[in-house]
C-alpha cells in the first residue's frame, strides 16, 4: 500500500461541514483509508483545531473528539526534528512555500512519501510530489 500525507483541508471539511456536502468528504477520506497508509504532523493538527474554532466556531472540545475518533485511528502522527527542518529549508529556498507547508514536505521526504492529499495547489510547484484532492 503507498504512502501519503494529509493536509489539514480535508480533515477541517470533515470536521465543520454539517450539510450534504459533507458526504462528498467522508467518500474521499474513506477512499484514502483504503488505498493508502496516512500520515499527517502536529502542524496539520494545530490548524485543524485552530481553523475549526476561529472560522467555523467548532468548540476545542469538539475538535479534539473529532482527532480521537477520525484521525488517531486511521493516520500516523510524525514528529518534526531537524532532518524535517532541513527538508524544509531547501523547500522554501527553491520553491518559495510558506514555511509549515514546506515542514510537510520535510516530513514526507524524511519518509519516502511522495503523495500529498491537499486542496493546496501551492504544493503543485514541488515536482517531485504528487497532488492529490477531489476531482
Amino acid at each position: 500500500m503507498s504512502s501519503a500525507f494529509l493536509d489539514a483541508n480535508l480533515l477541517i471539511y470533515l470536521n465543520t461541514i454539517s450539510n450534504l456536502e459533507r458526504s462528498i468528504y467522508e467518500d474521499f477520506y474513506i477512499d484514502l483509508i483504503r488505498n493508502y497508509t496516512l500520515y499527517t504532523d502536529v502542524l496539520v493538527l494545530d490548524e485543524l483545531i485552530y481553523v475549526s474554532w476561529k472560522k467555523y466556531g467548532v468548540p476545542y472540545e469538539l475538535t479534539l473528539e473529532f482527532v480521537e475518533s477520525i484521525v488517531l485511528p486511521y493516520v500516523i502522527i510524525v514528529s518534526l526534528g531537524e532532518n524535517e527542518l532541513k527538508h524544509a529549508m531547501h523547500v522554501i529556498k527553491r520553491y518559495g512555500l510558506k514555511p509549515s507547508d514546506a515542514l510537510h514536505i520535510g516530513v514526507m521526504k524524511s519518509r519516502g512519501i511522495s503523495i500529498i492529499i491537499s486542496e493546496d495547489k501551492e504544493f503543485d510547484k514541488v515536482k517531485e510530489i504528487k497532488r492529490i484532492w477531489l476531482s
